[in-house]
């Protein structure tokens, strides 16, 4: 293999332990993130279930003050139904404390909802806050798993970018850049070997006249380049040879 395509197959190596490492990185950041998300999520939901714990709590309270009021009127009605003597009056004041009565069953049955209600909230509420304990405890574990793997992570991907930086100062620019090019729009995969006949890339044939011309200049040690022929391929080609000039496919 010449000089400069065990270059470029070491930088496809490097490239491809970035993208790794970068994909990784990327992953470790978006699984604390995830975990945050939900917490804040989790926050939001539980203000807003205090706040209609707060209102329930407060219509609470007002309705018990009105079928208070209200049975402070019967009380005052029965007090005169007791003075009256005039049996019509005595029947409509009957009638008042009987509807008064109803309107007092509504006021109850309405207070019961708006319990019923609050302890539902309540529960939801003491649902959520555990929830928000387990995330904590799980921020608090996974912060310190994760920023030390972020960290072992970016060391890594520190050397290697020095060592591409390396390799890149002995390639050509144009080479380096076409190279580059097809990395991005070939899958992270630029330098491809021809084995038996075949671009290992897009799996393709390549005609034999030009296995034969990548072969001759490999063995000749020629900086030729070679691209797969196929064009929505294109990818740098090369066959391995061996010491002995015979390929190793």
């Amino acid at each position: 293999m010449t000089t400069q395509i065990a270059q470029l197959v070491s930088l496809q190596e490097l490239d491809q332990r970035l993208q790794q490492k970068e994909q990784q990185l990327e992953d470790l950041h978006q699984q604390v993130a995830s975990v945050r998300s939900e917490k804040e999520t989790r926050q939001q939901e539980a203000e807003e279930r205090q706040q209609r714990i707060s209102e329930l709590e407060s219509q609470q309270r007002e309705t018990d003050g009105q079928l208070k009021l209200e049975e402070e009127k019967i009380k005052e009605k029965r007090v005169r139904l007791n003075r009256v003597r005039n049996e019509r009056e005595q029947l409509a004041l009957q009638r008042e404390i009987e509807l008064m009565k109803e309107a007092n069953g509504q006021i109850e049955e309405s207070i019961l909802s708006v319990m019923e209600q609050l302890e539902e909230e309540r529960q939801h509420l003491a649902d959520i806050q555990t929830r928000l304990e387990e995330l904590d405890s799980q921020l608090a574990e996974e912060a310190v798993e994760v920023e030390k793997h972020i960290a072992g992570l970016e060391e890594e991907a520190q050397a290697d970018r020095r060592q591409r930086e390396e390799i890149v100062a002995d390639l050509d620019a144009s080479l380096c850049a076409r190279y580059e090019r097809i990395f991005g729009n070939r899958g992270a995969l630029a330098v491809v070997e021809v084995r038996d006949g075949t671009c290992q890339g897009c799996y393709m044939r390549i005609p034999p006249h030009m296995c034969n011309q990548i072969q001759s200049s490999q063995i000749q040690g020629s900086s030729e380049i070679f691209h797969c022929p196929h064009p929505y391929c294109g990818r740098i080609v090369y066959i391995q040879v061996e010491a002995d000039g015979v390929s190793g496919a």
